[in-house]
């Protein structure tokens, strides 16, 4: 399915999950008080958190569907979050007031009653578990996050239960125990959706969304790295900036489809993210590089076709080392040899005075920086460490 099919899918499931959530909650509520259960009534209040959880999901998952408006270039999708935020805080406040009411532990009159809407309320948190868990929406991860928030309100079910029937046997500390489980359990969860709404309210970044980023910039090998990540959360949704570092002689074209290819594998790991803003900047010359020069008899800089050895250069400590070129008499497979040879040395950039399409291909690809020079070595390298040297730049987009 495409993503804004499955968000749809998504939206509609959310919405009837959270009308299910209110109709229990307003039934508990008001057997809660009926019966004399206040753990009820927590934990009707608890499913109202739910209700209004699940409607500022879908209102997310819909105006995610609208996208950016003239005024609004980002969304609307923090209106989730404040919605979330507000929420948050006239829940905690709710929950504390029904704690002291619990704690005068009153023996309640009608505990069959809340037995009966509870072991209801436990098969309904488990159908919703398995029907929104079921469906292909796993690459949803708000779907996920609210599978497991269900399965996690079955046992909270489960213990308030518990909890009406020691009442209904006057057993009050346990009681009391199964009371402070089920409050600590509903501020638990109310204070995951605070701090996930204000740290999105802030734009705090996200380490697993950074952690995706740098596992999709390691599998494209023509990227050198990237810094400067930022990442941010808007609603369910994920925005990525960052800095790409790109060898010198990569043309715009070819720039083009690496920033396409990663925000490609960014996607599928997470469908979530919306936009990869990145900005494409050549890649510096690290002190830990290697340099291949081919060099003639009287040490100017040459080609592999022609030169009598090629020069292992060290750019940080400056060691080189002349070795006797192995390429000059092959006549085959020459290119596959080179790149075989600068695999085996490290070697992460060539310079040489003139270099053929084909062979600057294979050095791109094998992750190689290429640079033009026509002096002696020595001052080639020179060069090269103080950003003087041209790049090879490739004329056609590959």
């Amino acid at each position: 399915m495409e993503l804004e099919h499955r968000i749809g899918v998504a939206a509609s499931r959310t919405l009837i999950s959270a009308f299910v959530f209110l109709a229990m909650s307003l039934l508990k509520i008001y057997f809660g008080y009926f019966s004399g259960l206040p753990i009820l009534v927590a934990d009707g209040v608890h499913n109202f958190a739910d209700f209004l959880m699940f409607i500022a999901a879908y209102v997310g998952l819909r105006l995610s569907l609208i996208g950016p408006t003239k005024n609004f270039r980002y969304g609307l999708y923090k209106a989730e979050n404040l919605s979330a935020f507000v929420m948050s805080m006239f829940i905690i406040y709710a929950v504390y007031e029904i704690f002291l009411e619990g704690i005068r532990f009153t023996v309640p009159r009608y505990p069959l009653i809340g037995i009966t809407v509870q072991v209801v309320s436990l098969v309904i948190d488990l159908a919703l578990a398995v029907w929104l868990g079921n469906m292909k929406l796993k690459q949803v991860s708000l779907i996920n996050a609210e599978t497991l928030h269900n399965y996690e309100d079955s046992i909270l079910s489960l213990i308030v239960l518990i909890g009406i029937i020691m009442l209904d046997y006057e057993l009050r500390y346990p009681y009391y125990a199964v009371l402070i489980i089920t409050v600590a359990i509903i501020l638990y969860q109310v204070l995951m959706i605070l701090k996930d709404s204000t740290l999105a309210l802030l734009d705090a970044t996200d380490k697993r969304i950074e952690k995706v980023v740098d596992e999709s910039v390691k599998e494209i090998r023509e990227i050198s790295g990237y810094h400067d990540l930022r990442v941010r959360k808007a609603g369910p949704y994920y925005f990525i900036e960052l800095h790409l570092e790109l060898p010198p002689n990569v043309s715009v074209r070819k720039a083009d489809k690496i920033t396409d290819e990663l925000e490609k594998r960014i996607k599928e790991k997470e469908p979530l993210v919306l936009i990869v803003n990145p900005h494409v900047e050549p890649s510096e010359i690290k002190k830990e590089t290697r340099a291949l020069i081919p060099a003639g008899q009287n040490g100017e800089v040459s080609n592999f076709a022609q030169a009598s050895g090629v020069v292992l250069a060290e750019i940080e400590s400056g060691k080189m080392n002349l070795l006797e070129n192995p390429f000059k008499k092959m006549e085959r497979r020459r290119l596959p040899a080179l790149v075989e040879f600068i695999r085996e040395h490290g070697v992460n950039i060539v310079v040489t005075n003139r270099i053929e399409e084909p062979l600057m291909l294979a050095l791109f690809g094998a992750g190689v920086e290429v640079y033009l020079s026509d002096d002696d070595y020595i001052t080639a390298l020179e060069k090269l460490r103080a950003g003087q040297l041209k790049p090879a730049e490739l004329k056609e987009n590959i």
